[in-house]
């Protein structure tokens, strides 16, 4: 579904993931007017890249600021390296945009869980003074929705499991790069099941080794139960190179992509119930961010973050 209400949408490194970002802006009928990208020779590369994509007919630059004043955007898609996520997105937000920031929220690997989320709460802060809507691209709490429907009228979900591989594409193993990079999709799926859960700390078990990521842990539900859960993040360099499995009490959902009827690129859930069809969960984060009403909230953003943090650094301390 495609709505076109031609809000102006820049994107800030758009060669990457961002490319996709705006490709599904332009596909739910907004303007993508402008991108950011590093250097003259990437912005031409860019720019043409994004034309065969989806006919982008905007402007590309190098300088974030220059490209505010120049475009005015609506709403400003960050895709940019994590460390300078913070940066831009104050940025953007100084300059009256509604901002979607690729995850991690905030990060940078010398800083602390504390200083990262001094930075983090800050910058919720000024979206709320601003009045600027504020959103991490965790696209799979959108897939969160379509399991709680295909769930629905079943037993309270005490045992969770999210399972992401990606290709390591010739990287160096490092577990704690890796769950930085793949874990806050299944804590947000965790976090729609847990809206007001919390961390368990004693619970808390991690295993991190080479090219994977793992952490086990329950969460105190407000009802007085615990959820238990497993979250396993991996790269690998033998097929398949992505895996995409969720299990609520051991029954299992299972996310693939393909082509609809019309070209389309869609998500199949695949369940033992039989598989149903959904928009892309970028696409239908997207679409939701436009009728502003995000899949992540700040708050939620902010919870993901911490939780991610906490397992890093107690997965540090015990590789020391």
């Amino acid at each position: 579904m495609t709505i076109g209400n031609g809000r102006r949408v820049a994107v800030i490194g758009a060669s990457g993931i961002g490319k996709h970002h705006a490709k599904w802006w332009a596909h739910a009928g907004a303007d993508v007017c402008a991108f950011v990208g590093t250097s003259p020779e990437s912005v031409a590369k860019t720019h043409d890249a994004l034309t065969a994509l989806f006919g982008f007919g905007g402007h590309g630059y190098t300088s974030v600021k220059e490209m505010l004043v120049a475009e005015r955007p609506d709403i400003v898609d960050i895709c940019s390296p994590p460390p300078l996520h913070a940066l831009h997105v104050r940025t953007a937000i100084e300059a009256d945009c509604a901002v979607l920031c690729e995850k991690p929220f905030v990060y940078d690997p010398a800083l602390s869980r504390g200083e990262l989320m001094d930075v983090a709460a800050s910058l919720v802060a000024l979206a709320k003074r601003r009045g600027r809507l504020l959103s991490v691209s965790t696209q799979y709490a959108a897939a969160a929705l379509t399991f709680a429907r295909l769930w629905a009228d079943r037993e309270p979900v005490v045992h969770y499991h999210g399972h992401l591989e990606s290709p390591a594409r010739n990287r160096p193993p490092d577990p704690v790069r890796v769950w930085v990079d793949l874990s806050p999709h299944p804590l947000s799926v965790l976090l729609k099941l847990a809206p007001d859960g919390e961390m368990i700390p004693d619970t808390l078990n991690t295993q991190f080794t080479g090219y994977e990521a793992i952490a086990k842990f329950d969460v105190r539900l407000a009802s007085g139960n615990r959820l238990h859960a497993v979250i396993v993040t991996r790269n690998t360099q033998d097929p398949p190179l992505n895996i995409r499995h969720f299990k609520y009490n051991g029954y299992p959902f299972v996310v693939e992509g393909q082509n609809d009827e019309n070209g389309v690129y869609c998500a199949r859930i695949e369940t033992p119930d039989g598989n149903s069809t959904e928009p892309d969960m970028l696409h239908a984060a997207i679409v939701a961010f436009l009728r502003g009403h995000p899949v992540a909230d700040m708050d939620e953003s902010l919870r993901n973050l911490d939780w991610m943090l906490r397992i890093r650094d107690a997965a540090r301390e015990a590789m020391r």
